[in-house]
């Protein structure tokens, strides 16, 4: 017949990236219980970069008896000790390094490079998605002594972000204030200046005389014709030369002050 096991007898096993995040690492010295083919990005580009290990278990796997309780490193010099990525792993509350805390401030490592403090990111777990496994990262880990200089210096740093946020508001909304009453004035400055006009324009309109159309045209053709006569003689042009006044040069000084209450438009 077959073997019959107790529940007791029946072990779970992990890789030592898997104990790790229970804060559990293996024992020097231990031997894989198993060997089983792993799946993970890195052993597959290996696997296909060498066909000959297609079919080889490349990932060992350790039961809880070969694991012991992961002891944190120490702080020292003010320095944060890190691992061989640089960061420092907190899945659990235990494996914290000693002499160190947790800060869960934004933009905390922006302050501590200012004041030249070591501040590392905390890596709480992961997430895998799109074929890949991303770090999910939880706050700065700073050693201890510094605590309150870091939360001085970043709430000193929050109220000059607010600060410099709330004058940009306040330029911003002085801008569109100063735009809106300079073409409220340019308004009215052109309704003072050509109100007037139009409304004579539209006064002198319908109340025009009462000749046909026939009439109008006839006698406008023949003002036309005289004032071209006019203009056309030699005589006429030397008396109307001799009538001008002739006005003195202005200088640019004078011309740009006689311009400086003109309108763009109306400079050309």
């Amino acid at each position: 017949g077959e073997a019959v096991y107790s529940r007791d007898c029946v072990h779970t096993l992990h890789s030592r990236d898997t104990w790790l995040k229970q804060a559990r690492v293996v024992r020097l010295g231990e031997v894989p219980y198993k060997m089983v083919k792993g799946y993970s990005n890195r052993a597959r580009k290996a696997r296909l970069a060498e066909p000959q290990l297609q079919d080889h278990n490349d990932l060992g796997l350790f039961g809880e008896w070969q694991t012991e309780e992961y002891q944190p490193p120490v702080a020292v010099d003010g320095k944060v000790p890190r691992n061989e990525f640089g960061n420092v792993y907190l899945f659990l509350p235990s494996m914290m390094p000693i002499g160190c805390v947790q800060l869960n401030l934004p933009n905390l490592h922006r302050v501590a490079r200012k004041l030249d403090i070591d501040c590392v990111q905390a890596i709480t777990g992961f997430d895998f998605h799109k074929g890949y496994s991303h770090p999910i990262t939880d706050g700065y880990i700073v050693c201890e002594e510094y605590k309150d200089v870091l939360l001085a210096a970043w709430e000193k740093e929050q109220a000059l972000i607010e600060k410099r946020e709330k004058e940009k508001r306040e330029k911003r909304a002085l801008g569109n204030w100063k735009l809106l009453v300079r073409g409220l004035l340019i308004r009215e400055r052109l309704k003072l200046r050509y109100g007037d006009e139009r409304e004579e324009r539209a006064l002198q309109g319908p109340a025009g005389g009462g000749l046909s159309s026939d009439e109008e045209e006839g006698t406008s053709s023949q003002a036309e014709a005289s004032r071209i006569l006019a203009a056309s003689w030699p005589q006429n042009r030397e008396a109307e030369e001799e009538q001008k006044p002739k006005c003195p040069k202005k200088t640019k000084r004078e011309k740009a002050a006689a311009a400086s209450h003109l309108f763009p438009f109306e400079r050309l």
